[in-house]
């Protein structure tokens, strides 16, 4: 019999030197015997069946996989750090150790293996499975001694007519579908209506999986840590919702928050310190599950619950949330369309007398001039070692560029194109053709080259207050602090269009629409008409372009 389907007579009582160490009880182990088997804790019995270790384990330490995972919601890494914890406190002599989450998850010390080819650490996937069979078996039995045997009866009496009804409609499905091939044979071709109703449901079909396709293409563009970084990093960004939560802590102390688009969990984090007593963080990209990670670490698990799925798909633990939290704000405030999903969430789940936060936004528009950076892009693009690749600045004329513009570019004061009160605004507003806008010139520009747009975000502690009485706010505007948002820019083509320059007093008028992709819902189209009043010739200059964003 082979080392993997032996076991040793020896307790882990018994606990002394590694017998695994000793030369001839490896002479006659294959090296895949020897993966394949589970060394005891103590380190004196192997064995080749899972179901015995963890017995072993249990009986001899103290150590009970299944109910360390149920009462403390131990995932992956927090598995592989109790095993060698308990392996090396074992070795020094502690045969049943304290394993309390405290002692072994905070830190990477155990991340490191304690003992090399532990086939343990390889079947931790097995264990999970394991164990959710068991607490599957558990609820089935505590069903099962709850009910009456004329339960049991009717359930199983249910059971045969539920299999009845299916063994029908199996029958009769296959009856109509066997008539509908029958019909298409000897009719032979379909009439135009069918064929017109048939393109239309094609159509359909494909619509709705171009735009699964695009949401998980969203989705998982927010897995990674950069992202979550860049964002956390932003300390205008993340300052104003800390500082708004923290100093209105009487306004969360007690309620059910929603945190619609949670990432790594931090405003969830933000909200359960000021006292929140429920907070239900939704994110439907993979990095919820660091988030939870995060929320245990943090030892707020208790208050936060982490779920992952689009909201409108999810089922939430409550009927009504008295607050919701989401940084939903894309480039251009409105790229993304989260803002959708933040307002499908306040109609569905937010009480009457809810708040939402922040509480307000709006989408700000001015001028771009005499920015050097353009000037030097278009210069370098024209020789590029003494080749003219202009054509490369096509793109740069048709797409939004994201850029930090710097405020002597700006000749003109910001204008609010859109207030956007979150409380109300609904979800049909957020897309429109025409805004009026009225630029003014504070200086003289020897070229006009585009516009630029930026938001800036509100804070209002009451659904009654309106923006001014907001005392947390932030502009991602180019006079103010840097943001990751940064500006959106929208160039116009100088290289087609007659250089427009402009004297200090001089308007340019305007409309400025915005509208969802038509391949994708999640990006954003620009489109600016304006005018310009020339106040020495009193004559009018008039233009029209469309940029994307994606």
């Amino acid at each position: 019999m082979s080392a993997s389907n032996h076991q040793s007579e020896a307790s882990d009582d018994d606990f002394g030197p590694n017998t695994l160490d000793d030369e001839d009880e490896w002479k006659d182990v294959e090296p895949e015997d020897i993966t394949n088997s589970f060394v005891s804790f103590g380190g004196s019995t192997r064995f080749s069946d899972l179901k015995d270790f963890l017995q072993n384990a249990k009986e001899n330490h103290g150590v009970d996989l299944f109910d360390l995972i149920h009462r403390h919601g131990l995932e992956t890494y927090g598995m592989i750090k109790l095993i060698n914890y308990v392996r090396e406190k074992v070795s020094q002599g502690l045969f049943r150790p304290d394993v309390s989450p405290e002692n072994f998850l905070e830190g990477d010390r155990y991340m490191k293996p304690f003992m090399d080819d532990d086939a343990l650490l390889y079947s931790i996937d097995d264990i999970f499975d394991a164990a959710k069979q068991q607490a599957q078996r558990s609820a089935n039995e505590s069903t099962k001694e709850r009910m009456s045997d004329e339960d049991i009866q009717d359930l199983l009496k249910q059971n045969d007519q539920l299999r009845e009804q299916l063994k029908y409609y199996r029958n009769a499905y296959q009856e109509a579908y066997l008539e509908n091939l029958d019909l298409k044979v000897r009719n032979g071709n379909k009439t135009k209506e069918q064929s017109t109703n048939e393109d239309h449901d094609t159509r359909h079909s494909t619509e709705k999986a171009k735009d699964k396709d695009h949401d998980t293409h969203y989705f998982s563009s927010y897995d990674h840590s950069d992202i979550h970084e860049t964002m956390l990093r932003d300390s205008v960004r993340t300052n104003a919702y800390r500082d708004f939560i923290y100093e209105n802590k009487n306004i969360f102390a007690g309620k059910v928050v929603l945190d619609v688009g949670c990432g790594t969990g931090i405003l969830s984090l933000f909200c359960a310190k000021a006292g929140a007593a429920k907070v239900i963080a939704v994110d439907n990209s993979s990095i919820i599950d660091k988030a939870r990670e995060i929320v245990y670490v943090n030892g707020l698990s208790d208050t936060i619950h982490c779920l992952r799925g689009k909201i409108e798909e999810l089922t939430l633990p409550v009927k009504h949330v008295d607050i919701i939290v989401s940084e939903w704000m894309g480039y251009c405030l409105m790229y993304e369309a989260m803002l959708d999903s933040v307002i499908w969430a306040r109609d569905r789940y937010l009480s009457p007398d809810g708040l939402m936060i922040p509480s307000h936004a709006t989408l700000q528009l001015s001028l771009l001039g005499d920015d050097d950076e353009i000037a030097d892009k278009v210069a370098y693009w024209s020789s590029v070692y003494g080749f003219d690749m202009s054509c490369m600045l096509a793109r740069a004329y048709d797409d939004v560029e994201v850029r930090t513009v710097r405020p002597k570019a700006v000749p003109s004061r910001s204008e609010t194109l859109l207030q956007l009160p979150l409380h109300t605004i609904r979800k049909d507003e957020l897309t429109f053709n025409g805004v009026d806008f009225v630029l003014c010139a504070e200086r003289n520009i020897d070229q006009l080259q585009g516009f630029v747009i930026h938001f800036d975000i509100a804070f209002a502690a009451s659904r009654e207050h309106d923006i001014q009485e907001a005392k947390v706010t932030f502009s991602t505007g180019p006079s103010g602090q840097e943001t990751h948002w940064q500006q959106a820019v929208a160039l116009i083509d100088t290289s087609t269009a007659k250089v427009v320059s402009l004297k200090s007093g001089e308007q340019v008028c305007g409309e400025l629409g915005l509208r969802k992709g038509d391949e994708n819902s999640r990006d954003l189209e620009v489109t600016i008409n304006w005018r310009i009043k020339f106040a020495t010739t009193d004559s009018e200059a008039m233009s029209r372009k469309s940029w994307r964003m994606h």
